[in-house]
């Protein structure tokens, strides 16, 4: 068997090409990140299986991050089979091997097919993710980082309005609503609300405004603003119309996204939605994170995986200590914590198993982190038998 390999950086990979025996095939050598590069890696690849006389290949690719994504799919699509290895365990692998502390780019390639020769049993070949699934997993960390965004201006928004009116909060539970933002976007000063009638702002007030009557809230807001501490500054209103407009763009953002990530979910025909707890959100996190399940053989496997697995410290005469590992997708974890916790509140047999370790003492969190065990239990179960989560009475 022919192992290559590739340790990737942003512009070059460095690859290495032996056989299973350990025997070199010429000497480590470059390829330029392009297909050019791509294609010249092939060619090597098909001279060392002439000259091994041998057809099975395997490769190994350390996952880091964006800049083995391309390599990695160019190489899915021919015979070969391509082992996407965590950096993290090459690395100890090299350790352990060697008191040396040497790294350079050829014992990382070397320390690649290596770890492939002793490791390759209990690897699982890399296999391409459906196209979906491969969407999901670009779209939700957009929704990420868009919330991030999101967060970061509401909070400066909270900020600006402590200062210029803070009476606002007693009108409006939530300064980020519709009704608030929309208010807001046209009046953000004391001097600004004070000299605008209560029947312009009722008018303003009418395409927003839901439950209450437009008359009474426009004459509250003018109550407050008449008798505000609030500072009446140009700035402060500028900034605050500014932090509105840009919420308002980051919400836009975010809600197309929310609707490819409904659409790809949907053409997944997924039954994970059934479970109670888990919308199109966080089920889009969860399938993308898992990818193929058919990798997890065990559910002790995909609980490694989601870093909900204990990690135990036992030394001398120390008690062993037991604490979840948090080494695997904190994404999938969050996902998981957030859609146990809905979980536990409409399904009876969730609520039944959180209520017992509530029961026997221990803190909300650390019960809700057993019900993400038993959840992802059951969506092993529900993504490998394509079945329907039926809800107990």
């Amino acid at each position: 068997m022919i192992l290559v390999g590739i340790d990737v950086a942003s512009k070059k990979h460095d690859v290495l090409i032996m056989k299973n025996t350990g025997e070199v095939y010429k000497k480590h050598f470059k390829i330029d990140n392009d297909l050019e590069g791509y294609k010249k890696l092939l060619s090597e690849i098909e001279s060392a299986k002439e000259f091994f006389n041998v057809s099975s290949v395997s490769i190994g690719i350390e996952s880091t991050g964006v800049y083995s994504k391309n390599i990695l799919y160019y190489l899915s699509s021919f015979n070969y089979n391509i082992y996407f290895i965590n950096p993290l365990l090459t690395n100890m692998d090299r350790k352990a091997s060697s008191v040396r502390k040497t790294k350079t780019d050829i014992i990382d390639t070397k320390a690649i097919c290596m770890f492939l020769i002793r490791n390759r049993s209990e690897l699982h070949p890399y296999t391409l993710s459906s196209y979906h699934i491969n969407e999901l997993k670009t779209l939700v960390r957009i929704r990420k980082s868009h919330k991030k965004i999101l967060n970061m201006h509401i909070n400066r928004l909270h900020a600006l309005l402590s200062e210029a009116f803070p009476e606002i909060y007693k009108v409006f539970s939530k300064v980020n609503s519709k009704t608030c933002l929309n208010l807001l976007s046209k009046y953000a000063s004391i001097g600004e609300f004070k000299s605008v009638r209560v029947n312009t702002l009722v008018k303003h007030l009418i395409s927003t405004s839901r439950g209450r009557s437009r008359l009474e809230l426009a004459e509250e807001i003018k109550q407050f603003a008449n008798n505000s501490i609030g500072i009446d500054s140009k700035a402060l209103s500028i900034s605050i119309k500014q932090h509105v407009l840009l919420v308002n763009q980051t919400n836009k953002l975010i809600n197309e996204v929310e609707m490819l990530i409904e659409e790809n979910v949907n053409s997944l025909n997924t039954n994970i939605l059934s479970i109670p707890g888990i919308g199109y959100q966080t089920g889009a996190i969860i399938l993308a994170e898992i990818g193929d399940i058919n990798i997890f053989k065990t559910d002790d496997a995909l609980l490694a995986y989601a870093g909900l697995d204990p990690s135990v410290y036992q030394s001398g005469n120390q008690d062993s200590s037991y604490k979840m590992s948090k080494r695997g997708s904190s994404l999938l974890r969050w996902a998981l914590f957030q859609a146990a916790k809905i979980t536990v509140i409409y399904d009876p047999v969730f609520r039944k198993y959180h209520e017992s370790k509530i029961n026997q003492g221990k803190h909300y969190f650390v019960a809700i982190s057993h019900s993400c065990k038993k959840l992802l239990r059951v969506i092993r179960s529900i993504l490998k038998n394509n079945t329907v989560y039926q809800i107990s009475q």
